[in-house]
């Protein structure tokens, strides 16, 4: 067992880190915004905001830090191996424009939420906030990078 295994696996153990939060928060926010069901709206919403926290931007975070690390490890030229900068590339994408969107839009429709529950019964900004696909889109933006991201970490095609 040396260095690049361990990283290696590191790598692929924050890769399903962050596939999962993904894939849980994404379930939970489709589930707001197909029922009309303001408690189950809530929460659904809470559960995506803890997975948000708990899976999905630590998953990120680490899965960026591991696969640096470990591309380093490699020897490979983080500047010039086209493929790898092209990696780089999709999880600065993902890191800083899909996740803080994906969360900005949950924190809106959460927040409405809970003015709802207050309100006991549906308010305009509920209405707004789940009329806006904005986490929606950007969620699925960040699945679809995911098998692109795979491609070239396991291929290296250029």
């Amino acid at each position: 067992m040396n260095a690049d295994n361990i990283l290696a696996f590191l790598h692929l153990l924050a890769a399903f880190w962050y596939v999962m939060g993904l894939s849980v928060v994404q379930m939970a926010l489709i589930r707001a915004w197909q029922t009309s069901e303001l408690n189950v709206q809530l929460a659904a919403l809470e559960e995506a905001s803890h997975y948000q926290g708990v899976l999905l931007v630590p998953g990120a975070i680490v899965a960026v830090a591991t696969g640096v690390f470990l591309w380093a490890a490699m020897d490979y030229n983080l500047i010039s191996s086209g493929w790898l900068l092209l990696l780089e590339g999709l999880y600065i994408v993902t890191l800083f424009v899909c996740v803080p969107l994906i969360g900005m839009g949950l924190r809106r429709a959460r927040l409405a939420a809970l003015k709802a529950r207050r309100a006991g019964g549906s308010v305009p900004e509920l209405e707004q906030a789940l009329a806006d696909n904005v986490p929606l889109f950007f969620g699925g933006i960040a699945t679809l990078l995911v098998p692109v991201m795979t491609y070239l970490s396991i291929f290296k095609p250029f």
